[in-house]
C-alpha cells in the first residue's frame, strides 16, 4: 500500500447503475481505492464494492448511526490508517452520510463527486425531502469538503451547492473502448442480428428509459419523419412502466427494433455496428453513452442538454441541436435524408478524435490525481 489510499462511498457499485457505476469504476482504476456501497432494495445481483452496508438507506438515520466511530468497525484499521481522503459519489442516500461522518472521524479531507445530483432540475421533484437533506446534510458536508469534482463546467455552473464555483474542479470522465472493436465487422454482425441489408442504416438510442432523455419523443419523431433507408434501434432500461409500454407499441413497425440493454463487449458491438447515435436529453451532466459512441467513430446527434456538447461545437450545425419541443426533434431527424455515407464517415472520424483528445483514461487519471494528490 502507498500513502494515498482513498475510500469511496457510492449508492451501489454494479453495472445496473449505469453512468455512476462507470465513473466510480474509473476512480478505482485511477487511484488506489476502496469502495463501500449500500444494500439497495430490489437489487439481487452481487455488488462489486469491497464492503456493502446493509440496513436503512435513509441519509438521516445513517447520519445518527455513523456518528459513532464504532459503526465503521467493518473497515480494517490498517485501511483507515492509510486513508488520505474520503470520496462521496452522488447524494441523498445513506452512503453520503457515511462519507461525511467517516471523514470527520479520521480527520481526512472529504471530496464530493455529485454525478449530476446537485443540478436544480433534480430538486424540482421530491422537493421537500431533498431540501431538508440539503440544509441538514448537503450544506454542512459542502462546508467541510476540500473539493467538489464535476465532470463538466456546465455541471459545476448549474450546481445548487454552496461553494460550487470556489471548490469546484473540472475532471472530464473517460471512456475506453476495447482494442479489438472494429466497425466493419460490427456493422456486418449487427445487420445479421436485425435481418437488415448492408445498404440500410441504423440510428441508435442506447440508454435509460427516462422522460428527460426523450426516448419516446425521439422514436415518435423518427416514425413521423420516415428517413429513407434508416432504421431505429432503441435499447433501454428503466422503471417507468408506462413509458416502456408506449415504446413497445412501436415494435410492429418494420424499421423499428426494440432490444433489451446489453453490457460489456456486446455493448461496444452495438455501438460500433450502428451508423449514428442519438440523445436529445433535457438534462445530462456528462453523457457516457455519447462519449462511448464517439470513441468508436460513431457520429452523435445530441442536444444542448447533454453537458459535453461544447466539445462538439466545431460541428454544431450538423451534430448539436437546440431541443425544446418534439418539433425540434423532428427537424433534427429530418436531416438524416441529407447525410451521405461520406458525411457519416467524416463526422464519425471527427467524433472519434474528440473522444481520444478529451475522454481518455490517461487524461482522466492525471486530472484526478492533480485534484486529489496535487504534489504527485
Amino acid at each position: 500500500m502507498n500513502n494515498n489510499i482513498f475510500i469511496n462511498f457510492c449508492s451501489r457499485l454494479h453495472p445496473d447503475h449505469g453512468g455512476t457505476y462507470t465513473a466510480a469504476s474509473m476512480f478505482r482504476r485511477a487511484v488506489e481505492s476502496y469502495f463501500i456501497d449500500l444494500q439497495m432494495p430490489g437489487y439481487d445481483s452481487p455488488s462489486e464494492a469491497d464492503y456493502t452496508v446493509s440496513g436503512s438507506i435513509n441519509p438521516f438515520t445513517a447520519m445518527v448511526k455513523s456518528s459513532f466511530p464504532s459503526f465503521f468497525s467493518f473497515i480494517p484499521e490498517k485501511v483507515k490508517e492509510k486513508t488520505s481522503g474520503l470520496i462521496a459519489h452522488g447524494a441523498f442516500l445513506a452512503h453520503f452520510s457515511y462519507a461525511y461522518q467517516l471523514s470527520r472521524h479520521l480527520s481526512v479531507p472529504l471530496y464530493l463527486v455529485p454525478h449530476g445530483t446537485t443540478d436544480p432540475y433534480v430538486f424540482s421533484y421530491g422537493k421537500l425531502k431533498k431540501r431538508i437533506w440539503l440544509e441538514m446534510i448537503g450544506k454542512p458536508a459542502t462546508h467541510q469538503a476540500k473539493k467538489i469534482i464535476f465532470s463538466t463546467a456546465l455541471e459545476r455552473d448549474k450546481s445548487i451547492l454552496p461553494f460550487a464555483r470556489n471548490k469546484g474542479n473540472i475532471c472530464p470522465f473517460s471512456v475506453e473502448p476495447p482494442q479489438d472493436i472494429e466497425r466493419i465487422s460490427c456493422r456486418r454482425w449487427l445487420r445479421q442480428q436485425l435481418g437488415l441489408s448492408d445498404e440500410e442504416k441504423i440510428l441508435l438510442y442506447f440508454g435509460k428509459y427516462d422522460k428527460f432523455k426523450h426516448p419516446l419523443e425521439t422514436l415518435r419523431s423518427f416514425v413521423k419523419v420516415k428517413p429513407r433507408n434508416w432504421n431505429f434501434l432503441i435499447m433501454g432500461y428503466g422503471n417507468d412502466k408506462s413509458l416502456k409500454e408506449k415504446i413497445a407499441s412501436y415494435s410492429s413497425l418494420s424499421n423499428v427494433f426494440i432490444h433489451p440493454p446489453v453490457f460489456g463487449q456486446d455493448k461496444w458491438k452495438f455501438l460500433a455496428g450502428s451508423d449514428l447515435f442519438v440523445l436529445f436529453s433535457h438534462r445530462e451532466n456528462f453523457g457516457f453513452a455519447v462519449a462511448e459512441a464517439a470513441s468508436v467513430g460513431l457520429p452523435v446527434y445530441i442536444s444542448t442538454g447533454v453537458d459535453i456538447y461544447p466539445f462538439f461545437e466545431h460541428e454544431r450545425e450538423r451534430l448539436v441541436f437546440d431541443i425544446r419541443t418534439e418539433q425540434d426533434i423532428e427537424k433534427a431527424l429530418s436531416t438524416l435524408d441529407k447525410i451521405s455515407d461520406d458525411n457519416l464517415e467524416c463526422l464519425g472520424q471527427f467524433c472519434r478524435e474528440i473522444a481520444l483528445k478529451n475522454f481518455s483514461l490517461q487524461q482522466f487519471s492525471q486530472s484526478l490525481k492533480n485534484i486529489l494528490i496535487p504534489n504527485v
